[in-house]
């Protein structure tokens, strides 16, 4: 069997994940942590096991196993049986943590150690090219079915299925209303574009044809050089969605794209009324953040059904060096989305969260240097603080209340659920613990 010594319970995660690999690839595995894998005996006296039943020593070295008593015995006596039967390349240390080369223990300094500090997976390709090189025997008893039924025995402690319930929240805000009428209106051949710049609601324009939730009387008192709109149709914006006939030619994909560039005007002439800026992404898309103040202490409420209400910063900074005179320059981080609209298979508006950075709290920082910036703020972000911060900015949005009202036309509006959609599953798991 292939031997695998490690410092308990200080390299158990690697050690139980590296125990189950080589089971899965065939091979008979002797560990502790892993009993009755293949179910086999297991063999109750470790150095008759390490003297008879074993084919290669896996050493899982780090800095526990290096100076701990337990497996450098098991060390001491693999060292033995090598010498004893003259075996050649019988232990085979595995590196799995920054133990310097020249602190490792005098035992296996002179032997060639296979490297998983990087990389668990470029480790484990390391090792199953050398026991197939050494022509290590493999077990029938132990394959992929054989560690399924293992884990799903419970041999995966602390971290099984668990059969209740779990919500699992998407970004998607339903746009739960729109107004009842849109209006397509049609535009003199002579109108210039800029003739609609000053229209302070949001409209879309298709050769010719202007979609608005502003009917004709609210367009024309905007318009200049005398420009005036023609003919004017109402619709339903749903059917207007769906590709219902009008008298003017738009076909189904058009009028798709004339409805989403329609809200997607509307939410940015709103969050830009309430003091959130606006900056180009990379790709030309706008995303909207808070400057630095726009709320008290940066941080907005964030309530969820069953839970305690939190707070959470949607701007923070932090501190790098001092400036000429003396005062700590700060680096401002901003918590932005940018809001794409989903039709299928609801309409929604859809969250999609980015960290920004600027030096002064407002304008955002476009250099070289914002990639390693995001990752060094964004490390420790898993989904609670991603998740929190979208529902307390759409919190923030709504007022308090249980919806944000996007204005769309001098009397229309969009009703946006200011929680998002939401998934049920009928099981869940317990998280491992943190590292």
């Amino acid at each position: 069997m292939l031997f695998l010594s490690h410092a308990n319970p200080e390299d158990n995660e690697c050690t139980r994940w590296l125990s189950l690999q080589l089971a899965r690839q065939g091979y008979p595995v002797w560990c502790d942590l892993t009993r009755l894998l293949g179910g086999e005996d297991f063999w109750s006296d470790v150095e008759v096991a390490i003297r008879q039943g074993t084919a290669k020593f896996l050493y899982v070295l780090s800095r526990n196993s290096n100076e701990k008593h337990g497996p450098l015995q098991e060390l001491s006596v693999a060292r033995s049986v090598a010498l004893q039967k003259g075996l050649r390349d019988f232990i085979i240390p595995l590196r799995i943590d920054d133990l310097p080369y020249q602190d490792i223990n005098i035992q296996l300094n002179r032997l060639n150690a296979i490297d998983f500090s990087t990389s668990w997976a470029a480790g484990l390709k390391r090792l199953l090219e050398k026991l197939e090189l050494d022509g290590v025997p493999k077990d029938p008893r132990f394959s992929p079915s054989s560690v399924a039924y293992w884990w799903s025995e419970g041999g995966n402690p602390g971290k099984s299925i668990l059969h209740c319930a779990e919500v699992y929240r998407s970004n998607w805000f339903p746009i739960e209303q729109l107004p009842e009428i849109a209006y397509l209106h049609s535009v003199p051949t002579f109108a210039e574009r800029s003739d609609f710049w000053d229209l302070p609601f949001p409209y879309w324009e298709m050769r010719g044809i202007v979609l608005s939730f502003a009917h004709a009387g609210d367009v024309n008192q905007y318009l200049r050089n005398g420009v005036r709109v023609g003919d004017s149709f109402e619709v339903n914006p749903f059917d207007f969605l769906n590709g219902l006939d009008t008298p003017f030619v738009i076909g189904e994909q058009e009028s798709r794209r004339a409805m989403v560039g329609l809200l997607r005007k509307g939410w940015r002439s709103f969050v830009r009324s309430v003091g959130m800026y606006e900056h180009r992404l990379s790709n030309g898309i706008p995303a909207f953040y808070l400057p630095n103040g726009l709320v008290q202490g940066n941080r907005v409420g964030v309530s969820r059904a069953g839970q305690r209400p939190t707070r959470r910063a949607l701007v923070g900074h932090r501190s790098h060096g001092r400036g000429v005179d003396g005062d700590p320059l700060k680096r401002y981080w901003h918590f932005a989305v940018d809001v794409p609209v989903g039709l299928e298979p609801w309409l929604v508006y859809k969250l999609v969260p980015h960290i920004l950075f600027s030096t002064n709290g407002e304008k955002i920082l476009d250099d070289g240097n914002v990639q390693r910036y995001r990752r060094s703020q964004g490390s420790d972000w898993w989904n609670a603080e991603w998740r929190d911060r979208t529902l307390g900015l759409m919190s923030w949005l709504a007022g308090g209340s249980s919806h944000v009202v996007v204005p769309l036309g001098p009397s229309a509006s969009a009703k946006v659920n200011a929680a998002p959609v939401s998934f049920a599953s009928p099981v869940t798991y317990a998280e491992p613990r943190k590292k």
